[in-house]
């Protein structure tokens, strides 16, 4: 639960020295390829010659991304920042820096304001990421954080990662478990306080980490296929099925689901499969590839992808989203997971 902050409100607070208290409270981190950072009506940064230049974006409204009563805007900071670094590591890239537009209802206290942006900084700090400017604007109806990053493509002689370049007969894996930021937000939409679990469900919601050191190892190792879990297991493995025309055979036993999740919840597997939020890489290999991965990640301490699947031709009538159950018997699941509009799964 967010804890009031002091400070005055914003809308008492002239804009430009809300501006340049943020600015001095992010200038702890600069880098030697940005020429002009805030302070310009637009930030000049350099790409080290020969790498592709990868850009995302992602919007969060209040009460449909997040609810400011629930969260501290240090941590609500780190969250509008992760997912976006998260879509830069899916991709194999590095993030280099961000832009942040930012839309307050006036109420905010200025001292929340720079709260937000050190939890973004924090966490741009861990990647040697850049906050190199952005906007303030007013948004009377409820708060608005976008934010564009932009990073770096691999060396030359690696591809980027994508949804399209997954193989039949590859293993189907993951870098973590799923199910945690589902539950944690379920704690929140239920007032669930006496829960065993909650603190560390709760962690994952909020503060996501994204898994840019993973998916620079996955790269390295030769994977060539992979997507971030923003949207559940059972949203994202289909974006892959169809961009690369295959279909997909999930063992239910294989998919890793905290004990936290199974005992609490008794609809825990569709909480982790559809819940979303997770913010781990799903992505495909061969065999041969996935081995080598798993042994990267051995030698440097990090814990081991896990294989939940394989990649299969399609079906007759284009690619299926296929999972074995625990007694053996093969279904064809309807995907989906969370949807920001229309019907909820």
């Amino acid at each position: 639960m967010r804890i009031p902050s002091g400070g005055r409100p914003v809308e008492e607070v002239d804009e430009f020295d809300l501006i340049d208290s943020i600015q001095r409270s992010i200038m702890l981190h600069k880098s030697t390829r940005l020429s002009l950072g805030i302070g310009d009506d637009a930030a000049v940064w350099t790409p080290r010659p020969g790498r592709q230049i990868v850009l995302t974006t992602d919007t969060l409204i209040e009460e449909v991304d997040f609810r400011v009563p629930w969260i501290e805007y240090r941590d609500l900071g780190h969250k509008a920042l992760a997912v976006n670094l998260s879509d830069i590591a899916a991709m194999g890239a590095t993030p280099r820096l961000v832009l942040v537009s930012l839309g307050l209802r006036g109420n905010e206290r200025d001292r929340e304001v720079i709260e937000f942006y050190q939890g973004m900084n924090g966490l741009a700090r861990q990647f040697r990421t850049v906050i190199a400017g952005g906007d303030i604007s007013d948004s009377p109806h409820g708060m608005v954080i976008s934010i564009t990053a932009i990073g770096e493509g691999p060396p030359k002689g690696l591809p980027l990662l994508t949804r399209s370049a997954a193989q039949v007969g590859d293993v189907i894996a993951v870098t973590g478990a799923l199910g945690l930021a589902a539950g944690g937000l379920r704690t929140y939409l239920y007032d669930l306080r006496n829960l065993d679990g909650r603190p560390v469900m709760r962690e994952h919601f909020d503060r996501p980490t994204p898994r840019v050191r993973e998916a620079r190892v996955l790269l390295r190792s030769g994977v060539r296929a992979a997507i971030d879990l923003s949207d559940g297991l059972y949203g994202d493995l289909p974006k892959i099925c169809a961009a690369s025309n295959l279909s997909a055979l999930v063992d239910a036993t294989k998919i890793p689901v905290p004990s936290s999740i199974r005992w609490v919840f008794t609809d825990w597997f569709d909480l982790a499969v559809r819940g979303g939020e997770d913010y781990e890489l799903l992505f495909t290999a061969s065999p041969a590839v996935f081995r080598r991965a798993c042994q990267a990640f051995r030698r440097l301490g990090m814990p081991e992808p896990i294989a939940i699947g394989t990649m299969q031709e399609p079906g007759a009538d284009g690619p299926e989203h296929k999972l074995r159950k625990q007694n053996g018997q093969v279904e064809v699941v309807e995907p989906g997971g969370f949807v920001h509009f229309g019907p909820k799964r």
